[in-house]
């Protein structure tokens, strides 16, 4: 499975979230306000040079928002004390 200690989210959607107005379920994960991207699994010892790497060919900002854990119902969680990851949208 997969246990993710940050959360990048589109910037403010948090706000929107914990203000309760609205209860679109973005802090638990299941949100499409989340950053959107793409999740690749890979070595720990890799993930970080992977990143610097990606940055510089795409300008893009990258991160290691988790990581793979035993799981034998293979499922993916958000621990207790995660981090959102406000999100800039471009134009």
């Amino acid at each position: 499975g997969m246990e993710l200690h940050t959360l990048p989210c589109i910037a403010n959607t948090s706000k929107v979230e914990e203000s309760g107005v609205l209860d679109f379920r973005l802090l638990k994960g299941y949100s499409a306000e989340t950053s959107g991207g793409l999740m690749i699994c890979m070595k720990e010892e890799d993930a970080v040079a992977y990143c610097k790497e990606l940055e510089d060919i795409d300008e893009e900002p990258a991160w290691i928002i988790g990581r793979v854990v035993e799981d034998p119902n293979r499922k993916a969680s958000i621990v207790d004390d995660f981090k959102t990851l406000e999100v800039e949208m471009k134009a």
